[in-house]
């Protein structure tokens, strides 16, 4: 094929066109994700997802609702402590903090914390 489209061919959108639609809010509740994240979660999930797609170039809706899904699967259900979701460019949020520190001298306190423990093999 040279690129070009043909007639019968699903049109191209972008992500701002796609919709969730029946199908694809079945498969919320279907496979628990609606459970799982609820709907609060479930839209902030999709306000990050159509955010870092906004500069993909347009594909066809089903193209969309396959990358929607996969995008929406992965989230995790936020918790105390683990308020954001985790489905974003360039890896996990950061926590917030209560004891000021940064989040390089938490890293190291949470080392240090596991190289003194005890390993039982003494």
């Amino acid at each position: 094929m040279n690129g070009s489209k043909s007639s019968s061919s699903a049109p191209l959108i972008s992500v701002t066109e796609w919709q969730i639609d029946d199908s694809a809010r079945a498969w919320l509740q279907h496979d628990g994700h609606l459970d799982r994240l609820g709907e609060h979660a479930l839209h902030a999930a999709d306000a990050k997802w159509r955010t870092y797609r906004s500069s993909w170039d347009p594909r066809t809706a089903d193209a969309w609702a396959a990358d929607w899904r996969a995008w929406i699967a992965r989230e995790r259900t936020p918790a105390p402590g683990r308020p954001n979701l985790y489905a974003l460019p360039g890896g996990t949020p950061t926590p917030t903090s209560t004891t000021g520190m940064t989040r390089t001298e938490a890293h190291m306190a949470a080392l240090l914390a596991a190289l003194d423990e005890p390993t039982g093999t003494e």
